[in-house]
């Protein structure tokens, strides 16, 4: 059951992540083409700033989804419905306190932008952005409960079909008006709409959350769920600050232009990791289920094949983006919107940092280990914030990146597996350190290797040579990757599994 429903979950939204992928990036390509390059610059600034004011969740959400699992295992209808009460309450207060906190917000705007002249109606952009992500949270906490069931496929569907509905509408307000201030205001009304459907769908499928009557928390629970909440609340603001810092560092002292270019890299990235990291972490309540009901043995092994399966994804999608990150900007939005090459290769170097630790964050928020490193993003963040600050000022959107690096060096890249191995899993933290080592080394000489033969065969930047170079990474990264670990267990239990569904579907 459990491994049913995360394929099932998995399914759904890789289907949604790459159906949204190509809906965002047309919606792109006619954003650059009918409206200045300051108004990207924009849209990434908001986006960052209002992310920061998010801070106010305060990690109630996941604290009581990691205390679902088990009454959801035992069917204990009425912990769940004091739990979901509890949120009901608490998101309600945190959206009210995001839109309070925001608006104190407006009359500083131009503090955080350089140049702020040739944007118009700053205030009423930023209050839509505000608004968007305020109203959000009278609704959404129903959503929790869908993920905690093992039904992330059903939230997945719902995010589709609005997404379409919101890239469809702006496209058609760009093409006919080329107004940002209508397109904006579409985010805030989709909001609305997909959140009151949600709700509705959860309330049909869960009629108990409207019975009443229901029950205050133990004492025992609340005080988990509060310890929990300290803890989540200091990692949620150096988390905040890992995706808000670059933008409103570059938008500070280089200005909104650079930002405008820079964007479009991160929105490829962002787009791939966000998408990646949706497929991936909606296994989360599986392995949640895992670690309730069974033991070390098992929790080691399915460990390893998520670690193995992170490793993969990272070499394809980093060879992928070596190859032809360039190449795609180029061709997506033209010569002009290109950043210098040494740029791009330490983006995706730091993408690739992130993105492997994808497995142990996974594993660490299923098992509930928020208290043990509450410390860390405090940490992070005054370290990313400070080398940024510092090294912008001398190297530009290079020193911003490397900023991130340092601090992420110095912080999780090794506290996340030390509190996973010494808390949770019994498994020790050298392997883990080997493995990761071993994936970087074949993960590097792949990239290189490929984008050597990738020159040597096209010197023209078409779609062909594109498409062409497409096929070329895919076939070279899985077939390196398999040739060099076809002998490991992860890969040996990778297969078997392919197998098995491959033969349901042709016998």
């Amino acid at each position: 059951m459990r491994t049913l429903a995360a394929y099932k979950n998995i399914k759904y939204s890789a289907f949604t992540y790459v159906a949204n992928c190509f809906l965002k990036f047309v919606a792109r390509i006619v954003f650059v083409k009918c409206l200045p390059i300051d108004y990207l610059g924009i849209n990434g600034l908001f986006t960052n700033l209002i992310m920061l004011l998010s801070v106010a969740d305060l990690g109630v959400g996941t604290a009581v989804v990691y205390n679902l699992y088990k009454p959801i295992a035992d069917k204990n209808i009425e912990s769940i419905k004091s739990l979901m009460y509890f949120l009901k309450k608490a998101y309600i207060f945190i959206g009210c306190t995001i839109i309070f906190i925001g608006i104190l917000f407006i009359p500083h705007l131009n503090f955080f932008i350089k140049n702020s002249e040739s944007i118009t109606n700053l205030q009423y952009i930023y209050l839509i952005f505000l608004l968007n992500t305020g109203v959000s949270y009278f609704w959404s906490y129903k959503r929790l409960l869908l993920i905690a069931y093992q039904k992330s496929y059903i939230n997945s569907s719902f995010q589709l079909l609005f997404q379409c509905i919101l890239n469809i509408a702006q496209i058609i307000v760009l093409i006919t008006w080329s107004n940002y201030y209508i397109y904006v205001t579409f985010f805030l009304v989709i909001t609305i709409f997909e959140n009151m459907v949600v709700s509705r769908k959860v309330d049909r499928m869960y009629p108990f959350l409207n019975e009443g009557n229901e029950l205050p928390l133990t004492d025992t629970l609340r005080v988990n769920i509060k310890k929990n909440v300290k803890a989540i609340i200091l990692q949620r603001i150096g988390s905040i600050i890992e995706f808000s810092c670059s933008n409103l560092v570059i938008a500070k002292f280089i200005g909104l232009a650079t930002l405008g270019i820079y964007s479009n890299y991160n929105m490829v990235i962002w787009t791939i990791e966000t998408g990646v990291w949706q497929v991936m972490s909606s296994v989360t309540s599986s392995i949640g289920n895992l670690i309730v009901v069974e033991d070390q043995n098992k929790k080691v092994r399915i460990y390893k094949i998520l670690e193995f399966l992170n490793g993969w994804l990272a070499t394809i999608i980093m060879v992928g983006l070596y190859v032809l990150l360039n190449d795609f900007i180029e061709l997506w939005v033209g010569t002009e919107y290109l950043l210098n090459e040494n740029i791009v290769v330490w983006l995706i170097i730091s993408f690739y940092v992130t993105f492997m630790r994808k497995a142990v964050l996974i594993f660490k928020d299923a098992s509930g280990l928020f208290w043990n490193d509450r410390y860390k993003n405090i940490c992070y963040a005054l370290l990313n914030l400070g080398f940024s600050i510092i090294l912008a000022n001398n190297y530009g959107v290079l020193g911003v990146i490397w900023g991130w690096m340092i601090s992420t060096l110095l912080t999780c890249f090794w506290v996340e597996p030390y509190v996973l191995f010494n808390s949770s899993i019994n498994m020790k933290i050298k392997d883990y350190y080997k493995n990761y080592f071993k994936f970087a080394v074949v993960t590097i000489l792949t990239a290189i290797s490929t984008k050597h033969l990738y020159k040597m065969l096209f010197d023209k930047v078409t779609i062909n040579s594109f498409a062409f170079g497409v096929i070329l990474c895919l076939l070279i990264s899985n077939g390196i990757w398999i040739l060099v670990f076809r002998k490991r267990d992860e890969m040996c239990y990778l297969s078997d599994v392919i197998r098995e569904k491959i033969g349901r579907i042709f016998l």
